[in-house]
């Protein structure tokens, strides 16, 4: 994952914050793996280590440096759900089987993602105190009390939350009740994301920085991937490039749309934030215009936004989400939010990843849906089992084709403008 994004110091605040470091050499001359990654982000990365537990050799490639993506600039919430499929869902959509497997893989990737924390050493403020939705109505109230019960007969550690409970748990707003997922808690997304290229480095798998794949072609039984002072062989190739996507794959860009998801930060709260997130948990609430909150190891409310225009980002969103703050926390009210980026996520028209592979070699995932932290740690056993040719009625997830979405250069343009009608949607739920 690499590009830029709106801000004047993107990731700003987790680089002061971080304490993983982490740099590596751009590929130079030829290089030779049984397996290229391309993107250094957390899901090229799981992918790696992954494959080096399977004991094959790998070489990752990261455009930019490690962290620089959407994987180093997310709100850093760990959330072991999907955006919007519940697991009876998930059952009618894949089946009893796929489904199983595929929720088993959901169910444990914020236990992986802790576990590699602290196997590796990982120095990324982890906190595991939970994670709750907040439903903004009381329809979207009774559909978080279905979703506890969903995720608690598969004996994730989950509860309905009424609006009293919900209210001591958040320390403000106007929430008509909710859910919790005691599995999730928070991170610094980039600390994480340096930390987990150390353990990839440490367990054998070469990373590169300023890499990025200008060309891939298919040369005798290797794939060839050129990049601007090197070559790269290897008889397998992950595309792990997320909103990032190219045209290595011809095709896959056109699966998803990128959406820019922006982030601020107030400074530390001190007295004033005594009573917010009391119990130093990460939420997020149902509305289609998303809310979420969580506090940094400093005390700071990390928190963030959407515009259906861009202009004048920073100031027209910082003047939003300073309001919604004084509305849900009213002693917050003139809290300055001094600390501003953003980072693309890959969308899916139907909120969910897709997975693909080639009969030559390639294997893509795609579409974190706005989940990236805890399923993309997940995805890499996934990842791992695709290029370790399983057979398809294995995996967790089905390899389908590529399903461009419909207008996709006007969608790719328009598709902020959408946020206009969440927005009418969240007014008008009861």
């Amino acid at each position: 994952m690499s590009g830029s994004w709106p801000g004047d110091e993107p990731s700003a605040l987790y680089r002061q914050l971080s304490r993983e470091g982490f740099t590596a050499a751009p590929l130079t001359g030829g290089a030779r793996a049984d397996v290229a990654v391309v993107g250094g982000g957390i899901s090229g990365l799981s992918a790696a280590l992954h494959l080096r537990w399977a004991g094959l050799s790998v070489a990752v490639l990261e455009a930019a440096a490690i962290g620089a993506g959407a994987s180093g600039r997310n709100n850093g919430q760990v959330i072991p759900t999907l955006t919007r499929h519940d697991p009876l869902a998930v059952r009618a959509i894949f089946g009893e089987a796929r489904s199983e497997r595929f929720l088993r893989m959901l169910q444990s990737s914020a236990d992986l993602l802790f576990s590699l924390v602290e196997e590796y050493g990982i120095d990324c403020d982890a906190v595991r105190n939970g994670w709750f939705q907040a439903a903004h109505s009381p329809g979207r109230a009774r559909a978080a009390a279905a979703r506890a019960a969903q995720w608690k007969a598969r004996g994730a550690p989950a509860e309905a939350l009424d609006a009293a409970a919900l209210r001591a748990h958040l320390g403000g707003g106007d929430y008509a009740g909710g859910w919790r997922h005691g599995g999730g808690g928070h991170i610094n997304p980039l600390a994480y994301t340096r930390g987990l290229a150390r353990a990839a480095v440490e367990e054998g798998a070469a990373v590169h920085e300023h890499s990025p794949a200008l060309s891939l072609r298919r040369e005798g039984n290797d794939w060839l991937i050129r990049c601007p002072r090197g070559e790269l062989r290897a008889r397998k190739v992950v595309l792990a490039t997320a909103a990032h996507t190219g045209a290595l794959w011809p095709g896959l860009a056109r699966t998803i749309v990128p959406v820019t998801s922006y982030q601020l930060a107030t400074d530390p709260l001190g007295e004033d934030g005594e009573g917010v997130l009391p119990w130093n948990e990460a939420c997020s609430d149902t509305r289609n215009d998303l809310r979420y909150f969580r506090r940094d190891r400093e005390g700071r409310l990390v928190t963030g936004g959407a515009l259906a225009v861009q202009v004048d980002v920073r100031r027209r969103l910082t003047r939003l989400v300073a309001g919604r703050l004084a509305e849900t926390f009213p002693a917050l009210a003139g809290r300055a939010l001094p600390w501003f980026w953003g980072g693309r996520i890959a969308m899916t028209t139907d909120r969910l990843p897709r997975l693909h592979r080639s009969p030559d070699g390639l294997v893509a995932w795609i579409g974190c849906n706005g989940r990236g932290l805890a399923l993309c740690t997940g995805m890499g056993a996934v990842v791992r089992d695709a290029v370790l040719d399983r057979p398809e009625a294995e995996l967790a997830l089905p390899v389908t084709p590529f399903r461009p979405v419909p207008f996709h250069p006007l969608v790719r343009r328009t598709a902020r403008l959408a946020l206009l009608h969440y927005r009418r949607r969240d007014r008008r739920e009861i």
